[in-house]
């Protein structure tokens, strides 16, 4: 980023394992100006501090992260399906939203929109996953958000600019219109056009070189799908991966809220610390309140994967996760995959209830 704050390669130089010197601490503002304050969304959102993420679709049948967008609508059925188990969990955690992956990498929607017939309207359920989502959390007492990634590996015109920022638009047009108060948007994928590799790693180097291809949002048409959020849900609170070896960074403004996937995330054998600091300086040096949201999960992937056995994070760990996110004002987003029967895994539920007694959650 064309900053004042530290460069990523002066962060990976310095930074050990054993010592790591804080972003959030070395971040300059500028003197003699007052620091801003959340908006009232923000404020809201933080008060929130505990979500459920929820990653589910086509890629839980499959046992894949990444779908490759030819899953077969047809073989999409959850025999034993029940969000308000989930709902239930959450509440019992002591979560006060969650967020549900509505599309994934692979195009696949989880709602029965007109733009699309890659969705919900041709498996055999003929069920509308987003709508019984909203309406199972809220029941629970719950706010609900939608993770929608821009990449999209089912649709013919993904490269055709154009028609393809229309179709986001229309989609985000549906799902905040159809569906109630929506608290956050979660993009996700935005690097495949913005970086030069198409992959999601940063390369510093691309900002220092104006022939590397670098992109800011310019091919998604970043600023108008911002608007058009805002104008049809001004207290939905917008946030865009920044990647795991990013944690805290923001891709491009606006913005409303950074994101930091995982704890403890280790990059080419360098530890990627936050910036955690609300108080964000952007490239021209002024400074924007920009809250913080940890993405963490506690199933070995993000979707859930069948397997004869697997590590679970303690309940100590869960609490500790909890506790570094709020002792910096940030919220915490776990992630949960319900399985491929639909339902979440009886031993998620042992943790993660256990973690709330432990922590006095309400």
């Amino acid at each position: 980023m064309k900053s004042q704050a530290i460069s990523r390669r002066q962060f990976l130089k310095t930074t050990t394992t054993a010592a790591v010197t804080s972003l959030a601490a070395t971040a300059p503002l500028i003197a003699g100006t007052p620091d801003p304050k959340p908006t009232k969304a923000q404020a809201n959102w933080m008060k929130l501090g505990y979500g459920m993420f929820i990653h589910f679709g086509p890629n839980t049948i499959e046992g894949v992260g990444w779908g490759d967008g030819r899953f077969p609508p047809e073989k999409i059925v959850f025999e034993k399906l029940d969000i308000a188990q989930w709902a239930d969990i959450a509440a019992e955690a002591g979560m006060k939203y969650a967020v549900l992956t509505t599309k994934h990498v692979d195009g696949f929607c989880l709602w029965p929109g007109k733009h699309t017939e890659y969705s919900v309207k041709h498996s055999p359920m003929k069920k509308d996953l987003v709508r019984l989502f909203v309406n199972e959390f809220r029941k629970a007492g719950l706010k609900t958000g939608f993770y929608y990634c821009l990449l999209d590996r089912n649709f013919s015109a993904f490269e055709n600019d154009e028609v393809y920022n229309e179709y986001v638009r229309n989609q985000i047009t549906e799902l905040l219109t159809d569906y109630g108060d929506i608290v956050e948007l979660w993009f996700d994928g935005a690097w495949v056009k913005d970086h030069p590799t198409g992959d999601w790693p940063w390369d510093p180097a691309w900002e220092k070189n104006a022939n590397s291809g670098l992109k800011h949002g310019e091919r998604w048409q970043w600023r108008q799908l911002y608007n058009l959020i805002h104008k049809l849900q001004p207290n939905c609170l917008v946030l865009n991966n920044s990647s795991s070896d990013r944690p805290g960074w923001v891709k491009y403004f606006p913005i409303d809220a950074r994101t930091a996937e995982h704890f403890d995330f280790i990059y080419r054998g360098k530890l990627c610390e936050p910036i955690t600091n609300p108080v964000f300086t952007k490239p021209d040096g002024t400074k924007v309140f920009l809250p913080l949201q940890y993405e963490e999960t506690i199933t070995p992937g993000w979707f859930y994967k069948d397997a004869d056995y697997l590590m679970h994070p303690s309940v100590e760990t869960i609490c500790d996760w909890y506790k570094r996110a709020r002792s910096t004002e940030a919220n915490l987003l776990l992630n949960v995959g319900p399985d491929a029967e639909g339902l979440i895994p009886d031993y998620n539920r042992y943790y993660l209830t256990l973690a709330a007694k432990r922590l006095k959650l309400p």
